[in-house]
């Protein structure tokens, strides 16, 4: 993809971070950027900020963990932009780190492995399909980290993997049909 402006991008985690700065360099760009994250203020801010200097956007308020806010992202997204052309799926937390892994709860594993994986599961089973039925040249980059490629030391690593892995997959799958999309 070599043409960004007029286009249409979702970053995930926007509100702060490296969400907040692939929005940013993305709306200067000149792509319309729907910015999704849980926390409102940071949103709120990030929308405010990124309108004032005459950017295209929108903020959705995304639990990133539950699928139906990732549709809801999109349609969201479809309803203001009509297309969707780039997806950076983001978000992340550190999750549990509290000591062996062992000790981890259902809760920590529920919470981390939703933000940091299935996130990217849903973004790309939710927004793949949009873009490969408009025909279009797109991106969906997602953010895996360093610690993907090195040994994982803690829960955040492990999911890292799998999004690297996943990512891999994915780009696999997109060359087998010829897909316009990165």
């Amino acid at each position: 993809m070599q043409e960004f402006s007029g286009k249409v991008a979702v970053v995930t985690g926007a509100g702060s971070g490296i969400g907040r700065a692939l929005a940013q360099r993305l709306a200067e760009e000149g792509m319309k950027v729907a910015l999704a994250d849980i926390q409102q203020d940071a949103l709120d801010r990030a929308v405010t900020e990124l309108s004032e200097a005459g950017h295209d956007v929108i903020g959705v308020h995304t639990d990133v963990s539950k699928e139906e806010a990732i549709r809801h992202l999109a349609d969201e997204t479809i309803n203001a932009f009509g297309k969707v052309h780039v997806v950076c799926n983001n978000a992340g937390v550190e999750g549990y780190r509290d000591g062996p892994i062992w000790e981890a709860t259902e809760k920590d594993w529920a919470w981390t492995s939703g933000v940091n994986y299935f996130s990217l599961l849903y973004g790309i089973k939710i927004f793949v399909p949009l873009m490969l039925s408009h025909g279009e040249e797109g991106h969906v980059v997602n953010t895996c980290s360093m610690i993907s490629a090195v040994r994982a030391p803690d829960m955040y690593g492990i999911f890292k993997h799998a999004s690297l892995a996943t990512s891999e997959v994915l780009y696999g799958d997109l060359k087998r049909i010829d897909a316009p999309i990165g």
